[in-house]
């Protein structure tokens, strides 16, 4: 954005940001928005503390400023929602909503569509994507530069589904309400606060707090 030459230069607003990630990403997410509260709002997306590796403890209390949009699987193995989304939600003080996806895996919000672990995996060569593992590790351990890092198969890192709805995709909805979201509180589009306060009809859980109405 401020690089002479970049095709960026100038154009990005930087004072306007937003964070998404998944699974453990997801619970990147949640510390993204306690460490930077000028956040327009984040995306947590079937989140993971990290528990489970041992690592510093979570926080036992999450954003009371920046928004925190969670979309979870009701049939999650790996973050299951009463042991991760839920406690978060509820650790959560600043506006909030919570979509669980009736059905849902731990891959579910991997496109507007929806997705699952078959869909993710569909492609991939658990071989290559288990040398890259490997080799980034390794490099890891060397304290080797980024840039550096040998990935032998950079094709293998799944993708997910294609992420394009189709007309009888009823998970189109996932989509839809981060959309909303974005719309919101990155936008400030005030428009979008109505599409946030009906539960898509894939919703086994819908819950929102400070939604209901503008602030004055």
């Amino acid at each position: 954005n401020i690089r002479a030459g970049s095709v960026l230069q100038g154009r990005l607003d930087v004072s306007c940001r937003a964070v998404q990630g998944w699974s453990l990403g997801g619970g990147g997410a949640q510390l993204a928005a306690l460490k930077d509260q000028t956040l327009k709002c984040i995306i947590a997306l079937c989140p993971d503390d990290g528990d489970f590796f041992h690592q510093e403890a979570f926080p036992t209390e999450l954003s009371a400023v920046v928004p925190v949009l969670i979309i979870c699987g009701a049939k999650d193995r790996r973050a299951a929602v009463q042991t991760q989304a839920r406690p978060q939600y509820l650790h959560t003080s600043a506006t909030k909503l919570i979509f669980e996806v009736e059905d849902g895996d731990h891959f579910v919000a991997n496109g507007p569509s929806g997705g699952t672990k078959i869909e993710f995996e569909k492609g991939t060569s658990k071989f290559k994507a288990a040398c890259n593992l490997g080799c980034a590790s390794l490099c890891m351990c060397l304290r080797c530069p980024r840039q550096r890092w040998c990935i032998p198969y950079p094709k293998a890192i799944p993708n997910g589904p294609s992420g394009h709805a189709k007309d009888y995709a009823q998970r189109g909805a996932i989509g839809g309400v981060a959309l909303a979201w974005l719309q919101l509180f990155l936008l400030g589009d005030e428009g979008a606060r109505s599409k946030l306060a009906v539960r898509p009809d894939i919703g086994s859980g819908f819950e929102s707090n400070g939604l209901a109405t503008a602030p004055a």
